[in-house]
C-alpha cells in the first residue's frame, strides 16, 4: 500500500494496471477503513452521494494504493467505466510547456474518461494556471457525471497557498483522511510482506519490530527486506540477533 515516490512515479495510467494495487489486497487499519470504504464505494456502481473524494495522510499510507485499487477495481469488474491516473506534476508539466495539451483524454473537449485519479494534489500549492485548470476540469467531470478521487499529504482545508476556489469544490465532496497503521494492521503487514518473500518472522520477534520500526509502508517494506537479505547471508532462520544485525538496532 506504498504512495509513489518521484524516481518511481508514472505519470499517466490506464486500468487494469499494476495489479498489486487491489482493495483487497491494502491492509485495513481503524486508521484507514473510513478511506477504504469510500474509496470501495465511489467506484461500486452504487448510488452515492458525492461526486469526489479527497484522500489525505502523510506518505506511505496507501493513498495512491487506493487510488490505483479504484481503476483496476473497474477494470477487472467489466465496468465500461474508463478511469485515468495522473500525477499532479504531470499536469503542472504540461501547462509549463505551453502546448495548451493536457495529459492523456484531460485536453478533449469532451472527455473520454469517467473517472479521474489525481494524485500529490499538495502539487498545485502556489500553481495559478494548474489551480484554474483543475477548477475547469472538476466543473466538465461534475456536469458529465463523472467521478474524481484526489490524493495529498494535506487535508483539503489545510491546503497552502490554494485558491479557495478549489478547496471549496475539494470539499463538497466526501474527504478521508488516513492515519497511520495500528499494531494489529502493522503486525498484519509484516507477515504478509514476509510470506511474499517466502520468509517465516515468529510473532515474538513481530511484537519486538513494533516497538522500533515506524509505521508507514516504506519503512516496513524496507526493514523485511534487509531481514530477508540478511537471513539469506547468513543461512538462518529469523531470531531476535539476526534481526537487531540486519536493522543496525
Amino acid at each position: 500500500m506504498p504512495d509513489h515516490d518521484s524516481k518511481s512515479r508514472q505519470d499517466i495510467i490506464q486500468f487494469p494496471s499494476r495489479p498489486e494495487y487491489r482493495f483487497d489486497n491494502f491492509i485495513v487499519s481503524g486508521g484507514s477503513s473510513f478511506a477504504w470504504t469510500c474509496a470501495r464505494r465511489i467506484c461500486s456502481g452504487e448510488p452515492v452521494n458525492f461526486q469526489s473524494l479527497y484522500l489525505s495522510g502523510p506518505p506511505g499510507l496507501g493513498k495512491t494504493h487506493l487510488l490505483m485499487a479504484v481503476g483496476n477495481y473497474l477494470a477487472e469488474t467489466g465496468s465500461s467505466d474508463k478511469a485515468l491516473y495522473v500525477h499532479s506534476l504531470d499536469l503542472i508539466n504540461a501547462l509549463n510547456r505551453g502546448t495548451g495539451e493536457l495529459p492523456g483524454q484531460l485536453g478533449m473537449p469532451e472527455s473520454q474518461i469517467d473517472y479521474l485519479l489525481l494524485d500529490d494534489i499538495d502539487q498545485i500549492a502556489g500553481n495559478a494556471k494548474a489551480q484554474e485548470t483543475l477548477y475547469r476540469i472538476y466543473n466538465q467531470m461534475l456536469e458529465q457525471g463523472g467521478k474524481m478521487v484526489f490524493a495529498g499529504r494535506t487535508s483539503a482545508n489545510r491546503l497552502e497557498q490554494t485558491e479557495s476556489f478549489i478547496t471549496s469544490r475539494f470539499k463538497w465532496g466526501m474527504t478521508a483522511e488516513i492515519h497511520p497503521m495500528d499494531d494489529g494492521a502493522t503486525a498484519q503487514l509484516i507477515h504478509k510482506l514476509a510470506e511474499d518473500l517466502g520468509l517465516d518472522i515468529p510473532d515474538k520477534i513481530i511484537d519486538f519490530l513494533l516497538t522500533r520500526i515506524p509505521r508507514d509502508f516504506i519503512s516496513v517494506k524496507n526493514s523485511v527486506t534487509r531481514i530477508n537479505e540478511e537471513s539469506l547471508r547468513q543461512k538462518h532462520k529469523v531470531t531476535l540477533p539476526l534481526i537487531k544485525t540486519a536493522l543496525d538496532l
